[in-house]
């Protein structure tokens, strides 16, 4: 009988975009790639080594698949994140909602999103925990992005 678990991390997006009027206007589902640094942070974090002060959700212009060993992102965008926690455990998981919105730019000229990824702010540094890359979201006017990330551990 084996007492080893397997689980890791992973997550998973989801992007609404809703009009002025709060309508949606369109949603996307997409997997993340939790990167090398974000992986190292959280380990470091455990150990009480580190302490972040806040986290965000960044929206950036960057559509390339990068791999986990690529820990940026270009920001065009972002928002201080919000974090609940699921109660209950479900098949040997947690379930942390990590949620954040970039409000409408007012501007007519269109921002051409294609990445987003979880920030973790330390003292002296910011650390990309996660990234996704999806096809072109284009945020203009009116038009609000909300961010859920769903992160199992």
């Amino acid at each position: 009988m084996s007492l080893k678990e397997r689980h890791g991390l992973s997550g998973r997006l989801h992007i609404a975009i809703t009009d002025g009027a709060g309508r949606l206007v369109d949603e996307r589902r997409v997997d993340n790639l939790i990167t090398d640094v974000g992986r190292q942070l959280l380990a470091r974090m455990f150990a009480g080594q580190v302490q972040p002060s806040e986290l965000r959700i960044a929206a950036g212009s960057n559509g390339e698949s990068l791999g986990a060993d690529a820990a940026t992102i270009t920001t065009l965008a972002d928002a201080p994140a919000s974090v609940v926690v699921d109660a209950a455990v479900q098949e040997h998981r947690a379930l942390a909602r990590v949620t954040a919105t970039l409000p409408a730019t007012g501007d007519a000229r269109p921002q051409a999103i294609q990445e987003a990824g979880i920030v973790i702010v330390l003292p002296e540094r910011q650390v990309v925990y996660n990234r996704v890359t999806f096809p072109v979201i284009n945020r203009a006017g009116n038009l609000e992005l909300t961010f859920t990330w769903e992160v199992s551990f």
